[in-house]
């Protein structure tokens, strides 16, 4: 059976791409290539992040940063689908036909990842980075999903069985056939804490973040240009992801993301952001999410009772896309009531930590 927060996740993100507009960006934003499933964004003079509707299997591609240095191209995170990240190489050659030297990946989650493949192909001597944790993340949920999805009976099987449209249903068949041949790659240049790279004239800070929206969420900081890449720790579409998280580590990575001079923020999902006001509202949701949890624990409540007691109408008051057409309220009580037990959880020391 597929999760709650799985089938959540996928609606949030399916709305998102129709309905949210890049209304905050920076004033160094502009087109530089466009296809029929995303937008290339340029952020400065060597910088652009691949913007992507969601695939029709109604899960997300998360965005994907490129950095073209002197001789060669830097990318952060793949996508969920190699045909995907396929149409993605193929807008970097619109901007440059130097190859990809490295693809970094910043978590574990598959929708930022699957893609891993086309790169590898298109570009064999690439180096896969990712944090040591997460290459392990990396390599046994492709096998997961890949199997998950691709069963007798499955979810995505049962959709597809329910589909009437017939562009639909051809682009479903398609995408359960990447998944059931999905290649499988591992990581090739692990590292843990820090790394710090010179890409060819472009400084590059890489840092495992630790307990976030994932067990170890990476961040990718462009020091020089202010940007960063801050993969699912920020999430916008419309509503932050909080499925599986880690809210107690999650509140202190937010404020040290808050901390960084940043000029333009690549969230994992969502448009680009040009400051950190959607970044502060994230961690004050969760602070307040930890805060009122703690006081209905130590008042003897069950997690049941948490979940239906745990109020933030106030906080997702602050932020006008969380009141928009786009969050249904099956949708906003998915996401109060999933804080509630992962907070509950953690504040106790019984995992999402």
């Amino acid at each position: 059976m597929e999760s709650g927060s799985d089938m959540c996740w996928r609606r949030l993100a399916w709305v998102a791409a129709a309905v949210l507009a890049p209304a905050v960006a920076t004033a160094a934003v502009e087109a530089a290539a466009t296809d029929a499933g995303a937008r290339m964004l340029r952020l400065a003079e060597n910088v652009y992040v691949i913007e992507h509707e969601d695939a029709t299997d109604e899960w997300p591609h998360g965005n994907t940063g490129v950095i073209v240095g002197r001789t060669g191209v830097f990318v952060v995170d793949s996508g969920y689908l190699p045909s995907r990240a396929r149409a993605d190489i193929a807008l970097i050659r619109h901007i440059t036909d130097k190859p990809v030297r490295f693809l970094m990946t910043t978590h574990w989650h598959f929708d930022h990842n699957n893609g891993a493949i086309a790169y590898v192909q298109a570009f064999p001597g690439v180096t896969l980075v990712a944090e040591r944790n997460t290459a392990r993340w990396i390599e046994l949920n492709q096998e997961y999903w890949k199997a998950l999805s691709t069963a007798p009976g499955s979810p995505r099987r049962e959709a597809l069985a329910a589909l009437k449209d017939e562009g639909a249903i051809a682009k479903r068949r398609a995408e359960l056939e990447e998944l059931a041949t999905l290649e499988v790659v591992v990581p090739t240049q692990l590292f843990d804490g820090r790394l710090s790279l010179d890409f060819e004239g472009t400084r590059i800070e890489i840092e495992d973040r630790g307990r976030a929206n994932s067990p170890n969420d990476a961040t990718v900081w462009l020091p020089d240009e202010r940007i960063l890449f801050a993969g699912d720790i920020l999430v916008r579409s419309p509503l932050p992801y909080v499925g599986a998280s880690w809210p107690v580590g999650w509140a202190a990575v937010l404020r040290d993301l808050e901390a960084m001079p940043a000029v333009a923020i690549v969230p994992g999902h969502g448009p680009v952001q040009a400051d950190h006001a959607y970044t502060r509202a994230v961690r004050e949701l969760i602070e307040a999410s930890l805060e009122r949890v703690e006081k209905l624990v130590r008042a003897g409540r069950s997690l049941a009772q948490v979940q239906d007691e745990l109020d933030l109408d106030d906080m997702r008051a602050r932020v006008p896309d969380w009141n928009g057409p786009a969050v249904s309220v099956e949708d906003w009580t998915y996401t109060r009531r999933t804080l509630a037990e992962r907070a509950f959880m953690g504040l106790r020391g019984q995992g999402a930590l």
